[in-house]
């Protein structure tokens, strides 16, 4: 079997298709899996996401029934907020000009200006969250409200988004080391107090200290763009396989019903926070609350999680149930809860479903993106830093357009409409 595997769509059609991988439907509707079984009958479109074009489920996803993000967002240094008595930026326009006062005006106070404004690490962390302001749900494909399939790196959203930020790049208000550093020289600068907004899973993992409601998350900001911002909202399930059965396994009945434990109030909190009496213990059992006991030997609660436990660090299959975490939820915890319901979740829509191609058109997809994202890659670099000025986007275009961007837009939106009838 793989277990906590990122089987993409493409794969589990190969695999699926040569009889490497085999088909769990059977084992799940015949009785193995009740656990899978009535999450699926529960939510439909997670079965209609995770069946392959010859209508057999190779693969298992993670649900989660809490998420909001698909990484993590992005975050203000609320120490600076504060010193220079900011309110959050609403607009890009408002945006720009806090950036610019953290550049000038000693924020960190220090006497010195060697406050970074925005910071990122090739603005893969921040690029999704950004789209959002220019009305983009995804920075890969993702269906507007209408049902209509958008590749983003051809739009004009995307170019008001590389027009500011080659603002910010020429006042030196995006970090100059953008395309060269690595994630922990950036956090090497949070933790000297040098940032106002980053990115990361949460603000402390990039300033240090102990979590802290001190730190607000990004509200997203309004562009000139109608409708503007959104936010591409985690559907509530990975879109990776994270688990598939070989067809070389001798007991798949057997594998079916220890996975689908995974499913399972009980197996989901073994995997997710160790056996009873470790960590934690039942402080009414009937009802599934629970309380923390003390790290044994003492230490960080999360690391000595992480020596116990397969779920850290990486997706794993099963399931993430609020319930499941009941009583053992920290202050914290309920202040993200409350800055993504505030800020995120009315905007919020889940960009793209897992879809997935046939083995024809997925061979003509990954080879046209293939190119398509290096070179969509190197020309935001080069537009972003002004290498390459914004004048030159109708030659940008014609060059999308002739390496495949528009059949790309063809292939994912006959996908998308197979998917939303269900076939």
């Amino acid at each position: 079997m793989f277990y906590a595997a990122d089987l993409k769509p493409a794969e589990q059609v190969t695999y699926g298709s040569q009889g490497i991988l085999i088909p769990l439907e059977k084992y799940i509707d015949e009785g193995y899996a009740p656990n899978i079984k009535k999450i699926l009958d529960e939510n439909p479109d997670v079965r209609k996401s995770f069946t392959t074009p010859d209508g057999h489920m190779y693969a298992l996803p993670f649900i989660d029934k809490a998420a909001v993000w698909y990484r993590g967002p992005m975050w203000y240094n609320g120490e600076f907020l504060k010193a220079l008595n900011v309110e959050e930026p609403k607009t890009t326009e408002e945006l720009y000009t806090y950036l610019k006062r953290v550049k000038e005006e000693d924020p960190n106070g220090n006497g010195q200006q060697d406050e970074i404004p925005l910071t990122s690490v090739k603005l893969d962390d921040l690029r999704m969250f950004f789209f959002g302001f220019w009305g983009m749900y995804n920075e890969g494909i993702y269906s507007d409200k209408d049902g209509k399939v958008h590749y983003p790196y051809q739009e004009e959203g995307y170019k008001g988004y590389l027009t500011f930020m080659n603002r910010l790049w020429k006042e030196d208000l995006l970090d100059h080391e953008t395309f060269s550093q690595t994630g922990d020289q950036k956090k090497a600068k949070g933790e000297s107090n040098k940032l106002a907004l980053f990115n990361d899973y949460h603000p402390y993992f990039t300033l240090g200290g102990e979590p802290s409601t001190d730190h607000p998350l990004m509200t997203p900001v309004k562009s000139d763009v109608a409708d503007s911002p959104v936010y591409g909202k985690h559907p509530g399930m990975s879109a990776r396989g994270t688990f598939a059965i070989t067809s070389s396994n001798p007991s798949p009945e057997a594998t079916m019903r220890w996975i689908d434990y995974l499913y399972s109030d009980e197996g989901a909190t073994l995997f997710n926070q160790g056996p009873e009496g470790v960590l934690w213990k039942f402080k009414d059992k009937e009802n599934h609350v629970k309380e923390w006991l003390p790290v044994p030997g003492g230490g960080d609660r999360e690391e000595y999680r992480g020596k116990i436990t397969p779920n850290f660090g990486i997706l794993t299959p099963g399931i993430n149930d609020p319930d499941v975490a009941k009583g053992l939820r920290t202050e914290f915890d309920e202040w993200i809860d409350q800055q993504n319901q505030e800020k995120l979740v009315p905007i919020g829509k889940a960009p793209f479903p897992n879809v997935y191609l046939t083995n024809e058109e997925q061979s003509e997809a990954t080879a046209l993106l293939s190119d398509l994202d290096t070179y969509v890659k190197q020309m935001e670099a080069k537009f972003v830093t002004g290498q390459e000025p914004l004048e030159n986007w109708d030659k940008y275009i014609a060059q999308m357009k002739k390496m495949g961007s528009d059949r790309i837009i063809e292939l994912y939106q006959g996908a998308y409409d197979r998917w939303n009838s269900g076939q």
